[in-house]
């Protein structure tokens, strides 16, 4: 299976094996452009925003307030699904996501509580959102030992992640939340903005994508380690007789995927003002949902950051229309995910039937 990234054009020195540990060929670039599932996001992303402008007679749609939500919801979104599409590309899954996104928001926001009391706010903040990372990121350091060093099945473990958190969440502070309206400048992580009270405003979260996306796309297209990651999802056996630190690689994967999602947490808490034991519900079906839809497979070795991106914008670029047209648009809610899903692993399959 050849790795997919529509964000490097030398994909055979990228990926050392495909999924019969034979050389991946070149079948030209404009040949694999045209062909890659962004293009078809991107047009129907299109044909969405065509048709919107037809039939949103008041405007609410293109509205500055919209666009902004739009962005902002798209990079809370697509933080932590970059974080999954590291994971699914490796062939595994991270189901932990939604409740990592509850435990790391009461963490920081317990933390932050506590150490105000002996720090002034600014180094209570700082020193909260570095204990709440790296919480974050010895938990996908546990599921890539267990997923890895005990040979447990990625579903199992993440899925069992995903019921502790939870329960831990809700254990935390009997319940209820914890408010964070009493600190500013972490309130302004998730509703600040550049060039604030412009037409063309950028909101915080956007710009932390950004890095995000950046630093990922070297990390996959540029180092060493992304050609592991695309050639372990592709062939794990063929990668370990390579030579290749198996172990290694899941927990740059596993654990960059609870990092992110630790981050995206801290943000998530930032915009509701609070810990919120409740927060994150099947977030993590949004992240899978995004990734796939933006080309990676669930069978692992294919995948990019710009796919998931993308993805992530279609998603809640629907959610927006849903909003707009219907009555109760938070009941459709899952009908949206769930139908994309498994149209954009229809589409998957197909390809791959087309391929053989």
């Amino acid at each position: 299976m050849k790795p997919h990234s529509n964000l490097e054009t030398n994909e055979t020195a990228a990926s050392p094996v495909n999924s019969t540990g034979g050389a991946v060929a070149s079948n030209g670039f404009m040949r694999r452009l045209f062909a890659s599932r962004e293009i078809s996001v991107v047009a129907v992303l299109l044909l969405i925003c065509v048709l919107m402008a037809f039939t949103d007679a008041r405007g609410s749609f293109y509205s500055n307030r919209n666009i902004h939500n739009i962005m902002q919801q798209v990079a809370l979104l697509a933080i932590f699904a970059i974080g999954e599409t590291l994971v699914i590309i490796t062939g595994g899954i991270d189901l932990s996501l939604g409740s990592l996104i509850a435990f790391t928001g009461m963490t920081l926001a317990l933390s932050v509580t506590k150490l105000s009391t002996a720090l002034m706010m600014g180094p209570a903040i700082i020193l909260a959102i570095v204990i709440t990372l790296a919480v974050a990121f010895g938990i996908g350091s546990i599921h890539a030992t267990l997923v890895h060093k005990v040979k447990l099945p990625p579903f199992v473990v993440t899925l069992a992640s995903l019921l502790i958190l939870r329960s831990q969440s809700l254990i935390m502070n009997n319940q209820l939340p914890i408010s964070l309206s009493n600190y500013p400048p972490l309130l302004n992580l998730s509703e600040g903005a550049l060039f604030k009270d412009t037409w063309f405003a950028i909101p915080y979260p956007v710009v932390i994508l950004v890095l995000v996306a950046i630093g990922v796309s070297v990390a996959l297209n540029r180092l060493r380690m992304g050609r592991y990651i695309y050639s372990l999802g592709s062939n794990e056996q063929a990668t370990l007789l390579s030579g290749v630190d198996v172990y290694k690689v899941k927990l740059f994967a596993y654990g960059s995927s609870a990092l992110l999602g630790g981050l995206a947490g801290i943000l998530w808490a930032a915009y509701g003002t609070q810990g919120d034991p409740q927060a994150g519900n099947a977030y993590e079906l949004d992240a899978v949902a995004a990734a796939v839809v933006g080309g990676a497979n669930l069978s692992g070795g294919q995948g990019s950051v710009a796919g998931t991106i993308l993805g992530a914008i279609l998603l809640h670029v629907i959610f927006s229309a849903i909003n707009l047209k219907l009555s109760n648009p938070d009941l459709w809610r899952g009908t949206v995910v769930g139908g994309v899903l498994l149209l954009a692993v229809l589409v998957t399959a197909l390809q791959q039937k087309r391929a053989r």
